[in-house]
């Protein structure tokens, strides 16, 4: 494990760097469309959105067209001046702490974020905090016992690389178990949509063609497990998390 002084390095000065493609182009766009999709599904009007490491501020951008007002929080100061020459309002820090107080957010969401974090479970104990009761808490990350497993089928092969972990490996399970103790809901647990291209780009061609394929097939498992219902099951190489603040006793 990075201390946390490693981590504040290489995501204030060498993630952006190395991959601001991913923050600038169109892979994630569904991504960020579904989740305020689902928020906007669940609450009766838009209101204040806090996106935990925005980056260059993509899902802010669209909260601003459909009328939520967006936060954005992330440690590069080179993601956050781009998103603010946009007009949108973040902020170049670390979570947590947040400055904002207790109970004014209606919406926190960590997309591809959680994983990444030092310390995941104080980062939504620091959302629980912000967020007025009955707020929503979205969250996506890998799907870590199927990367895990992935990872072992691939590595004779020296393909390992294509499978995703970061410093944790959530899956359906964990959330399910921390999210309740925290002080949250669990609204779902699923499957999520897969990105519609992919930011990492490799220089061999043959495993170019090799993730065209797999990004191929991620779709059309998740258009039949999605239209079976089996989408709650949470089988996917990504899984979503909806839930509800509750307070504690």
């Amino acid at each position: 494990m990075p201390s946390e002084q490693e981590l504040r390095r290489w995501y204030q000065e060498q993630y952006w760097t190395l991959y601001q493609t991913e923050q600038l182009g169109p892979g994630r766009g569904n991504v960020f469309a579904h989740a305020l999709e689902w928020l906007h599904h669940l609450t009766p009007h838009p209101g204040t959105l806090v996106d935990v490491g925005c980056g260059a501020g993509q899902l802010l951008a669209l909260c601003r067209e459909r009328l939520w007002r967006g936060i954005g929080f992330d440690p590069s100061s080179a993601a956050v001046a781009r998103a603010q020459r946009l007009g949108l309002e973040v902020y170049a820090q670390l979570w947590p702490p947040c400055p904002l107080d207790d109970e004014t957010a209606d919406a926190v969401t960590f997309i591809n974020v959680l994983d990444h974090l030092h310390d995941p479970f104080q980062a939504l104990q620091e959302a629980w905090r912000i967020l007025k009761p009955g707020g929503l808490l979205y969250i996506r990350v890998p799907n870590g016992p199927v990367h895990v497993r992935l990872m072992r089928l691939l590595s004779a092969a020296r393909l390992d690389h294509l499978t995703v972990f970061h410093l944790y490996g959530f899956g359906r399970g964990a959330f399910l178990y921390h999210l309740p103790r925290l002080g949250f809901t669990v609204v779902a647990v699923q499957t999520a949509p897969p990105t519609q291209g992919d930011a990492y780009k490799d220089t061999a061609r043959w495993t170019t063609v090799l993730k065209r394929f797999l990004k191929v097939a991620d779709r059309l498992a998740y258009r039949v497990l999605a239209s079976l219902g089996l989408d709650r099951r949470a089988w996917g190489l990504s899984i979503e998390v909806m839930a509800r603040k509750v307070h504690l006793a």
